[in-house]
């Protein structure tokens, strides 16, 4: 494969974090009315039903909208992988951490909207009590299996800051990264809280963490990969950090 084609790939795969995050917000958020959640560990299984699944038919849209366009995460963090490199140009053992994170990142935001698709679509077919049972399951893997997506943080956070050679991603933002990451680990007290910041809906575990996710993370990062794909190729080099052997052996 030429270069020209390469990186006309790698920047098509960098749009995939716009488009992953634009889709996702409307799907998730407006067409799922989770702006914030409802609040089910406070709820009857008869009021999740009744006053969130059937009165919004569109949720079964937006979550199988989000099914759809949650792998754009993984495309996505499959090109930050390959940006991660050593000196030498080998993939180190953190781009394998963020790569496998991002990839389990990305099924995890299609796995869990389309079992929520599934909970609006029989909503008004089967039991309030199983409704809720796969609702309230589907949120506890959404949320419990946060380490998933702070592995993914860390590596990437950890590479930022150790690798000295690099200037594709600032110091700082390798700091945001790994205390995101970190911060994900209150959401372990969702199973446990009907109301306060640590619920599912609450200010900090809904509303704080994944905006700073979205935003101070995902926006961020993005951000540099596509100032770095978009700069020229001695830029790029540079940029990287990586040594050639004629480079090394001078």
């Amino acid at each position: 494969m030429n270069e020209n084609t390469m990186r006309s790939i790698e920047r098509g795969l960098a749009w995939c974090g716009p488009i992953f995050i634009v889709t996702f917000i409307y799907g998730f958020g407006y067409l799922g009315h989770n702006y914030p959640p409802p609040n089910m560990m406070a709820m009857s299984s008869l009021e999740l039903v009744n006053d969130f699944y059937l009165p919004n038919p569109l949720i079964s849209v937006g979550m199988i909208m989000c099914a759809t366009f949650g792998l754009f995460y993984m495309a996505w963090s499959c090109l930050l992988a390959s940006l991660l490199r050593n000196q030498d140009g080998s993939l180190s053992a953190l781009s394998l951490i963020e790569l496998a994170g991002g990839t389990l990142t990305g099924w995890l935001l299609a796995f869990c909207p389309a079992i929520w698709a599934a909970c609006a679509m029989m909503a008004g077919e089967l039991d309030p009590d199983v409704i809720k049972m796969a609702h309230v399951m589907t949120w506890y893997i959404f949320d419990c299996t946060y380490m998933i997506t702070t592995f993914q943080m860390l590596g990437l956070g950890l590479y930022t800051v150790l690798n000295k050679r690099q200037t594709m991603f600032p110091e700082w933002a390798g700091w945001i990264c790994i205390a995101i990451g970190v911060a994900f680990m209150t959401l372990v007290f969702m199973p446990f809280v009907t109301e306060g910041p640590f619920s599912v809906s609450g200010m900090w575990n809904f509303w704080i963490i994944f905006t700073a996710w979205l935003i101070l993370f995902f926006g961020v990062y993005n951000y540099y990969v596509l100032h770095y794909l978009y700069s020229t190729p001695d830029e790029q080099e540079r940029a990287s950090g990586v040594v050639r052997p004629a480079m090394a052996a001078a």
